[in-house]
């Protein structure tokens, strides 16, 4: 009996990794830290290790997450980009170091890198020019994005080496061009991108190309994958020789004239960093520490993920006290109903927040959350704001209990509790809430992709009655639509042409944007590789969709 709670531990960790790996590779858009992602890894390798009759050789403890959405051409990577291992504390750090001392007792050089907060590329020249660029995908090919690479002004398109080599770094939006990304976004009213990352991880795959090179995205490199030179032997001679070809590295943001080889001196450079990260004109998240001499690194070696020769030091993520005011409910696409915190503003990371997630009803029972509390707000880069702790010592005595709805908050439909009660639906497929949000995920970049047609103009387009449903998108009166307030002719005709090209979009993005519970894009896609149509797939019987590998009945039922 032990073992069966056990196996279903392990297969619960490894759809929650995957999931994850979907929201910030594919996606980019987390819901969780990457402190809270390495517990689950963690907690899922001990598992397997204490239970090896459970292990799989596709369990996400062995490969790396994935960006690859399938909308552009595959290219294989000539030699593997692996992931870096994080550490939490400079404990870690540490004993990063003292293992690779055991292992080496000589004198060992390590260089510290800032890590970006960026999206991975890796960049392929020969005969000294650039032949094509692609994402880190799942670690072995990823997509191409040549076109888009070569808008970035300051990456060369020749170089003064003739060699096949392919050179690997970070590409980001600086932080005063993704304020004026944003601040653009919120005149057409569009739908403000969370944060740098999320705006170059988009924007690393849009079709338009003018669109991407307005953007101004920026690059280091810090890495190669195929490199045949001997002469370069050490990971600062590399950093010198990127250089030398005008490539921009870190080199000059660091102000680094050499390599590190005592521990102490590391771990001020990771407590330095941590202190001056905002500093800098882009974001960082951590600092990257690497044994600095090519031989011992080849020595070291690799696990299936990571180098052992190098450890990403992630920085803390910035906590701040705050008072719970209130708790509202909102209502997503599939009528589940989700706590939002209401909190006294406070700044934090760069922003002020006064919004944070709450998750599900689950998650107010164990912080034992009352309005009126004292609380411990944490923003880390990704990630919207979260309460991880409940100041209980400070109470104060005029603190009231959160009452869970019973009717939706929007429609006053009664409430349905699925499973444990943690998350409840309205089951109104009429409520406006579920409405709004079905339209808005429909013309989302993963489904239907209508530039423009982001929550705000959805929304307008519904209170002036010019919509009711998905379909109505496709009957959308554009004179109507150019008199509303802050539209006009030009995006008018920018939405009518959006709109237009939605119909020709591939049909797993449009199964996907229809928003059937249980049905992700990847999901979508399986369906949509058995099924030549809608009508042929709606015509498919209970039986016939379960035949299909990898749909449950759940998914079938929906």
């Amino acid at each position: 009996m032990e073992d069966l709670f056990i196996k279903e531990e392990i297969e619960d960790l490894r759809k929650q990794i995957k999931k994850h790996n979907d929201l910030y590779f594919r996606k980019a858009n987390p819901e969780i830290s990457d402190y809270e992602y390495d517990l689950l890894v963690k907690r899922l390798q001990k598992l397997e290790e204490q239970y090896p009759q459970y292990k799989i050789s596709s369990s996400p403890t062995r490969l790396v997450g994935s960006d690859i959405s399938g909308e552009t051409g595959i290219i294989p990577h000539k030699v593997r980009m692996y992931s870096l291992e994080n550490a939490y504390s400079l404990e870690e750090v540490e004993e990063f170091y003292d293992k690779i001392k055991v292992e080496d007792r000589e004198i060992i050089s390590f260089i510290t890198e800032l890590k970006l907060d960026g999206f991975g590329i890796n960049i392929y020249y020969e005969d000294s020019e650039l032949q094509y660029a692609t994402t880190r995908g799942n670690g072995f090919e990823g997509e191409d994005v040549t076109n888009n690479v070569k808008t970035i002004s300051s990456l060369p398109a020749k170089i003064a080496y003739r060699e096949p080599i392919e050179i690997r770094g970070e590409i980001f939006l600086p932080r005063a061009e993704f304020e004026r990304i944003n601040q653009e976004r919120e005149k057409n009213n569009e739908k403000l991108f969370a944060n740098p990352r999320n705006a170059a991880a988009g924007t690393i795959k849009l079709k338009d190309i003018e669109q991407v090179r307005a953007r101004k995205l920026d690059y280091r490199v810090y890495t190669v994958g195929l490199f045949n030179n001997q002469e370069i032997d050490s990971q600062y001679k590399l950093l010198k020789f990127f250089e030398s070809l005008k490539f921009k590295t870190i080199l000059s943001d660091m102000g680094l004239s050499g390599y590190l080889t005592e521990k102490q001196a590391i771990l001020d450079q990771c407590l330095k960093w941590e202190q001056r990260k905002n500093e800098l004109e882009y974001d960082i998240d951590g600092l990257v520490i690497k044994v600095n001499d090519f031989n011992l690194q080849r020595k070291l070696g690799y696990t299936s993920k990571f180098p052992k020769w190098a450890i990403a030091y992630k920085f803390k993520a910035e906590e701040m006290k705050s008072k719970l005011l209130g708790v509202d409910f909102q209502v997503g696409r599939t009528g589940a109903v989700t706590p939002v915190a209401k909190l006294d503003p406070v700044f934090i990371s760069g922003t002020t927040v006064s919004n944070a997630t709450l998750h599900n009803f689950a998650e107010i029972k164990r912080l034992k959350l009352r309005i009126g509390d004292y609380v411990t707000v944490i923003k880390s880069g990704e990630i919207i704001p979260k309460i991880i702790k409940v100041n209980h010592n400070e109470r104060p005595a005029d603190t009231k209990k959160i009452r869970f709805p019973n009717n939706c908050p929007i429609c006053g439909s009664p409430l349905k509790k699925e499973g444990d009660g943690t998350v409840i639906y309205c089951e109104n497929i009429n409520c406006p809430a579920q409405i709004h949000k079905r339209i808005e995920h429909f013309a989302s970049r993963d489904a239907v992709d209508i530039e423009g047609l982001g929550s705000v103009v959805v929304r307008q387009l519904l209170e002036n009655n010019m919509i009711e449903q998905i379909e109505d998108i496709y009957q959308i009166d554009y004179q109507k639509f150019s008199n509303l307030e802050k539209q006009g002719i030009k995006s008018a005709e920018n939405l009518k042409a959006a709109v237009e090209k939605s119909k020709h979009q591939k049909f797993y993005k449009v199964l996907f944007g229809l928003g059937i519970r249980y049905v992700g894009a990847r999901t979508a896609k399986i369906l949509t590789d058995h099924f030549d149509d809608i009508d042929s797939l709606m015509n498919a019987s209970y039986e016939d969709l379960l035949e299909i590998s990898e749909i449950g009945e759940k998914t079938a039922q929906s």
